[in-house]
């Protein structure tokens, strides 16, 4: 079997028992289809030539019991295998969710967020897709075709082998094309991908694209991906109508040779009428089965292009991983220590290198240079984003890889300088980190980042809506909010990442106060270029290619490190 066919299968293995209640109404509902055709002979041999209107009466009532009885069990069996698949299909994109937040900043830095959802979404509803629509639907066409195929036989074996004469031609010619179909398939989604990629792109940056006059540019580039896309769909779709309509031209060809040889037997007495028109019934029926189960096959083409894509996104390696054995970290003492520490991205020099830095608990130490220089790798690496190429990070004299992951972040509260925000309210952006906070504390924190007055002022207060990534609001504002909720996690060691650069210097300096009260005995590194944070600190730490060139106390002047 194919790998990602029995990696998907894999999903299905918890839901076997709720499958097989599904697959056994599935199959009470087939074989009562299976009867309707044969009711046909009975009719026209006994009850029509026959002239027996009592048997008349008996096929019509059993043709409408066993109808309505196998719509009813048809009806049950998809509705409750709907449900179950939703839920396989959830497990998936759940799995594929959960590995995306264990991956590193480097994927997300190498991979368009477009490419990411089309997997995520597309990917995965397309399996969905074939797996509710024909999965279940392969069962009762097997189940039906070994029933026809056995009614065929028993009716006439002669009519039987002349019908299935086709049958292998149509299956070569479904096979021929399944190859071509998936790399068809694979061209038109990955054009997908790069529409969506494009979207989220120039949509984030719409702004600059109309103070650039774009427009007009950026629509273009958008036509031509949207030309490339429908060119792959056409050929795909070109190529899937020639997978199934050659094989079921074929198939309606084998009907016509029923037609004619057995319209001749009929006519030679051979076979009677009732016979004949069973017969007849059951080959109409047979086409549906063949043509179902054909489809599948290209189904399963496509199906398997959509699993190898969302594989591709699960064997991504996870840079930070727990530890097997994790130590627990109830209440860190903050002190801090980095270790001969080496990181590069892997494009140009290292970004840090045999970088050492101490920092007593309590301590308020800041890290200074030009942009480039590490100052915020140092901050991925203490909160774990990133792990070190070389050397260790220590908090309280514990290798931070072997803490509990949950317990680090928990102790580790880092405010970046362009903070994200969910579509949420304030007091839920604020919470995030504690979801648990009171209202007092909330309320304490959004006064130390003087934000106060601000929420005070907006007629739902805290119960006000920020926008998409906080855009409903100011950089400035957005920066607080951050910082409130930064103090509300009341972290051992606080990390502030260039995080009061969006702030007029009234405000930051009355941030900077708050910090000062808020983290008095906790350890606090400052990122900064400006000279007010910097004062706030008890040691300036200078950072150039990734290593210390200079340290020691903060001026009290206004000179820039």
């Amino acid at each position: 079997m194919d790998p990602d066919l029995r990696r998907g299968l894999a999903y299905i293995v918890p839901y076997r028992g709720r499958l097989a209640v599904v697959l056994a109404l599935n199959l009470v509902g087939t074989g009562l289809a299976l009867c309707v055709p044969y009711l046909s002979k009975t009719l026209v041999d006994d009850a029509l030539l026959g002239g027996d209107l009592s048997a008349l009466a008996r096929v019509v009532g059993l043709f409408a019991l066993v109808t309505g009885a196998s719509f009813a069990l048809n009806v049950a069996s998809g509705l409750r295998y709907t449900k179950v698949s939703a839920e396989i299909l959830f497990d998936m994109r759940l799995d594929v969710y959960r590995h995306l937040q264990r991956l590193s900043p480097r994927f997300f830095a190498k991979t368009p967020l477009g490419d990411i959802m089309s997997r995520l979404n597309n990917d995965v509803g397309e399996i969905q897709r074939v797996l509710s629509d024909t999965a279940l639907s392969w069962v009762g066409n097997v189940a039906f075709l070994a029933g026809t195929v056995g009614m065929l036989l028993w009716l006439d074996w002669r009519l039987f082998l002349a019908a299935a004469a086709l049958l292998p031609p149509a299956a070569l010619a479904m096979v021929r094309y399944r190859r071509r179909l998936e790399e068809r398939v694979r061209a038109m989604r990955e054009r997908s991908a790069e529409i969506g990629a494009f979207l989220i792109e120039t949509l984030r940056g719409t702004k600059l694209v109309v103070a650039s006059n774009a427009q007009a540019r950026e629509s273009a580039r958008f036509r031509r991906r949207n030309d490339a896309f429908v060119g792959a769909l056409l050929k795909m779709q070109r190529l899937r109508y020639l997978a199934g309509g050659l094989p079921g031209l074929l198939l309606s060809a084998s009907t016509a040779v029923v037609f004619l040889y057995g319209g001749a037997r009929v006519v030679a007495g051979d076979v009677t009428l009732g016979t004949f028109t069973a017969f007849m019934a059951y080959q109409m029926r047979l086409i549906g089965p063949v043509q179902g189960l054909m489809g599948l096959y290209a189904g399963l083409a496509t199906a398997r292009v959509s699993l190898r894509r969302v594989h591709q996104l699960l064997d991504e390696p996870v840079e930070v991983a727990e530890a097997k054995q994790p130590v627990r970290l109830d209440r860190a003492r903050g002190d801090v220590v980095f270790e001969d520490v080496s990181f590069g991205h892997g494009r140009g020099g290292p970004v840090l290198e045999r970088f050492r830095l101490e920092v007593a608990p309590g301590e308020v130490v800041a890290l200074a240079g030009p942009s480039g220089s590490g100052k915020s790798t140092v901050a991925g690496l203490l909160v774990r984003h990133i792990d070190p190429d070389g050397g260790r990070v220590l908090l309280d004299g514990v290798d931070i890889r072997r803490v509990r992951l949950a317990d680090l972040r928990t102790q580790v509260a880092v405010v970046d300088q362009d903070p994200f925000l969910f579509n949420a309210t304030i007091m839920e952006n604020v919470r995030y980190a504690k979801p648990g906070a009171e209202e007092a504390a909330v309320e304490e924190a959004l006064e130390r980042a003087r934000l106060s007055d601000f929420v005070a002022s907006l007629p739902d207060g805290l119960d006000t809506e920020v926008g998409e990534h906080g855009q409903a609001l100011s950089a400035g504002e957005r920066q607080r909010i951050a910082i409130a909720r930064a103090l509300v996690a009341d972290p051992a060691v606080l990390v502030l990442d260039e995080a009061t650069g969006h702030l007029d210097p009234e405000a930051e300096a009355h941030v900077i106060r708050a910090y000062a009260e808020a983290m008095r005995g906790r350890t606090t590194i400052l990122v900064s270029h400006r000279s007010a944070p910097l004062r706030a600190a008890s040691r300036v730490v200078v950072l150039r290619n990734g290593r210390i060139r200079e340290e020691g106390p903060a001026e009290q002047d206004d000179r820039k490190w």
